[in-house]
């Protein structure tokens, strides 16, 4: 199985509308992830951090968002039966989009948070997937390149830190990506 089309053919038609619905839900939230079969089930991805998995059983079907997910939102699932990291969903139901819309939001604030690492690399993502900004710091300050990007995923600028202060050449773009302007920040 090569796609998530192909892995959702084999359900029932009534289970199969619901995950259809489900998948065509989670896209609409998050226009930045890439859809991809991980773990033998349909997983979203911005830029190479899991946001979340689902996939259809016997009796119901189920989100995977993570143990954090569930914890921070234990009063808002009452409704629902879960699992240490999984949410389970009347099975030929369509998942309700506020729900969807709270895990989603729930599951980037952590991802967010779980930078900077250790290596330095950090990056931030907008509620819908999109990276705000990718680069790296050391002792606390911004250090060598980081691009910034807007809301729908293109890049807003560019340039270099050292020691958190922006020198050498800034590269500014247009919302189609082309360059726009070049600021020297000096050394």
């Amino acid at each position: 199985m090569t796609t998530v089309e192909e892995f959702l053919r084999p359900f029932p038609p009534p289970q199969r509308r619901a995950l259809n619905s489900l998948r065509a839900a989670l896209q609409r939230l998050l226009p930045g992830a890439e859809e991809v079969l991980a773990w033998g089930m349909p997983t979203y991805r911005i830029d190479g951090d899991l946001v979340v998995s689902f996939s259809g059983f016997s009796d119901h079907n189920s989100l995977f968002p993570g143990p954090g997910v569930i914890v921070a939102l234990s009063g808002e699932l009452t409704p629902y039966t879960t699992t240490k990291g999984t949410i389970h969903i009347p099975r030929d139901t369509a998942a309700p989009l506020p729900l969807l819309r709270q895990v989603v939001r729930a599951r980037i604030t952590q991802i967010n948070a779980s930078y900077p690492k250790a290596s330095g690399i950090t990056k931030e993502f907008y509620d819908n997937g999109y990276l705000t900004y990718r680069g790296r710091v050391r002792e606390g300050l911004q250090q060598g390149s980081w691009t910034f990007y807007r809301r729908d995923g293109s890049p807003l600028r560019s340039g270099s830190f050292a020691a958190g202060h922006p020198v050498g050449e800034w590269t500014t773009y247009t919302r189609d990506g082309a360059p726009h302007r070049v600021t020297d920040m000096g050394r």
